[in-house]
């Protein structure tokens, strides 16, 4: 998912503002401005998503964004927002008699008929049984019913997987959220970059 911020069509009215500075300071206060703007965000929505519930670390989501810097030539910058899907046994996993639980988001939930195992390679992941899938080889780390045998066997199951960082992003309402701050926060970082550079 990608954020573009594009000033280049409607900076007439904040030119007329800063239209006794010098043409030189402008050209050079715009990208800095679009730049910084765009960093503050990243760190905003990356508060916002945690207060929200999200569980998601900070480092996490600084890791799945990357800014293309505008420059004097170039009004634009762009934030990019990868989609790495994430297993839900990142998610604070506990398994139960009842299925698996986790924190996506705010409090847990209870996937019934989950189960946490381990595969051939070593990863364990949380999965539910599913007729339609192909069988893979899994060693389950609860047997809950008498008499049932431990150890490898093959099950017609699918692995679980949580919301992306990027994933998130992309909902309307956070891509909403982080426009309405970059607009207010543009104007204002504008005029102190352009009292900045006119020391």
């Amino acid at each position: 998912m990608a954020i573009a911020v594009n000033v280049s069509g409607s900076m007439d009215r904040i030119i007329a503002d800063i239209a006794r500075k010098k043409q030189g300071t402008l050209e050079k206060a715009i990208p800095r401005a679009l730049n910084r703007t765009v960093s503050m965000a990243m760190t905003q929505s990356s508060r916002d998503l945690r207060a929200e519930g999200y569980n998601f670390k900070a480092s996490e989501i600084k890791a799945a964004m990357q800014q293309q810097k505008a420059s004097t030539g170039n009004l634009v910058t762009t934030l990019k927002i990868r989609r790495k899907t994430k297993s839900l046994m990142e998610f604070s996993p506990r398994e139960s008699k009842a299925g698996v639980t986790v924190r996506v988001r705010g409090s847990a939930r209870l996937i019934k008929g989950a189960f946490i195992a381990q595969r051939l390679n070593g990863k364990a992941g949380v999965f539910i049984e599913d007729k339609t899938a192909g069988k893979i080889v899994l060693r389950r780390q609860r047997e809950y019913k008498r008499g049932s045998r431990g150890g490898w066997h093959s099950f017609p199951a699918r692995k679980l997987y949580g919301p992306s960082v990027g994933g998130v992003y992309a909902t309307a309402a956070v891509q909403r959220t982080m426009i309405e701050f970059m607009g207010t926060k543009f104007r204002e970082r504008l005029l102190h970059e352009v009292k900045y550079l006119s020391r």
